[in-house]
């Protein structure tokens, strides 16, 4: 018979195929019987054993492999052993090629996936890809960012931290927690924290106090889309104030229309949008005038340095009407209270953001769509580890694209996985 299997040992004898499954029975090609482990005398044939393993699929089918294994015994000390096969692992009930094809392949694919390619039990792949997640653990180390994104996600029933390498858009690590119990002690034990020369996060002060003791170099730049969000909520507050006292068909008409609308940047707006908010400056004159404060206060970002950006912000303040617009001046109020840090981002050496981690919510989405109870242990190494991914954010520092400085001179180091390709993985239901 040909050999379908091409494993040293054995060889197949006989192959059946019954409801999407191969069966393929081999014997094993015994040569002289092996010495006794415990006495060193010769062995003698002591019968056999029928072991059922896993095999790599073939034709697109499960394939399970039958083999009759001999077993010998010892006639001085009475010892039994059977026949060793080293292609076999024991643990996992599979050929270890097996093994290894579902280790190159579980961060990539659903587990529920595998195990109908494989005829493995769903448990079994988790152990397997849980085994390689605490290699992976303890050996793969990305290069401590010069330029570092701290944000937070929503995964798996909590709110995660995630640390973000800004200068090649790729994720560094995710912590289970955004506690300071769980932040401090990463920052603490930070490979080469040194490194660090600028921060990009939001304004919750726990990210600051975590991370400020550990990192003697780094220069924190608040975030600008958590900056300006502040300006579009001021919005949507008058917007609702408005709405409110419109009767109800005007005021779902105004809900579906009016909200978008005023959401956009006039660049943004098509003519069609454009005379519709013509119309809204002459109906509701009031929610149009909190929209040129929304818009005067996003252009403030649109400034070429930082001096021209604190004189706008003051030409901003200053036309706010004493006693409306509340929210606008709370606002204001928030940029004082964290003004050298809000104004940082015109003295880094690019502008930096956090608009590349808010890519990161897709996985999210993708992970409570799938539904199969996957953990954030898991959800993280998928996201860590995506081979592909990490290839792509090892490579882009080494193209003529690198505009970001960094300290200290550049080995061959992996910076973790690219996070456009990884929501480009999970869009296309490759990151399962």
């Amino acid at each position: 018979m040909l050999d379908l299997l091409n494993l040293p040992g054995v060889r197949p004898v006989d192959l059946q195929s019954s409801q999407g499954v191969i069966t393929i029975t081999a014997e094993v090609i015994e040569a002289t019987p092996p010495a006794c482990p415990e006495c060193s005398k010769p062995l003698y044939r002591h019968g056999h054993r029928r072991i059922e393993f896993a095999d790599t699929p073939q034709q697109m089918q499960p394939v399970r492999l039958v083999i009759d294994r001999p077993r010998y015994r010892c006639e001085s000390c009475g010892k039994t052993m059977t026949l060793d096969l080293p292609f076999l692992d024991e643990r996992r009930r599979a050929t270890q090629r097996l093994v290894s094809a579902i280790r190159e392949r579980c961060l990539g694919m659903t587990f529920r996936g595998l195990a109908e390619q494989t005829g493995l039990a769903v448990n079994t792949i988790k152990n397997i890809a849980q085994d390689l997640i605490e290699e992976l653990e303890a050996t793969v180390r990305y290069e401590t960012p010069v330029i570092m994104g701290i944000d937070e996600l929503n995964l798996a029933g909590g709110y995660r931290c995630i640390i973000t390498n800004l200068a090649t858009n790729s994720v560094f690590d995710m912590l289970e927690e955004r506690t300071k119990a769980h932040m401090k002690p990463f920052f603490r034990d930070l490979p080469d924290r040194e490194r660090v020369e600028w921060v990009c996060t939001d304004m919750w002060r726990p990210f600051k106090d975590s991370y400020g003791p550990y990192l003697p170099n780094a220069r924190l730049v608040i975030d600008k889309f958590h900056v300006v969000r502040m300006a579009s909520d001021a919005l949507e507050d008058e917007r609702k104030k408005h709405q409110s006292a419109l009767e109800r068909n005007e005021r779902l008409k105004v809900k579906k229309s009016i909200r978008w609308l005023t959401l956009k940047r006039p660049s943004s707006l098509s003519p069609q949008e454009q005379e519709a908010l013509t119309l809204v400056r002459t109906g509701i004159p009031l929610l149009a005038e909190a929209y040129d404060f929304k818009e005067a206060f996003y252009a403030i970002y649109d400034e070429p340095d930082k001096a021209n950006a604190t004189r706008a912000f003051e030409a901003w303040e200053n036309s706010l009407p004493e006693g409306r617009f509340p929210k606008f001046h709370a606002l204001a109020r928030t940029v004082h209270n964290n003004y050298e840090d809000i104004f940082a981002y015109w003295d880094a050496p690019v502008r930096l953001t956090n608009a590349y981690t808010e890519g990161l919510n897709g996985l999210v989405k993708v992970a409570n769509r799938m539904g199969r109870g996957y953990s954030y242990e898991i959800i993280r190494a998928k996201t860590l580890y995506a081979k592909h991914a990490r290839k792509v954010g090892s490579l882009l520092r080494h193209t003529p694209a690198a505009e970001f400085p960094t300290s200290g001179a550049q080995n061959q180091v992996e910076y973790g996985p690219h996070i456009p390709t990884l929501v480009e993985l999970s869009d296309s239901g490759e990151l399962g």
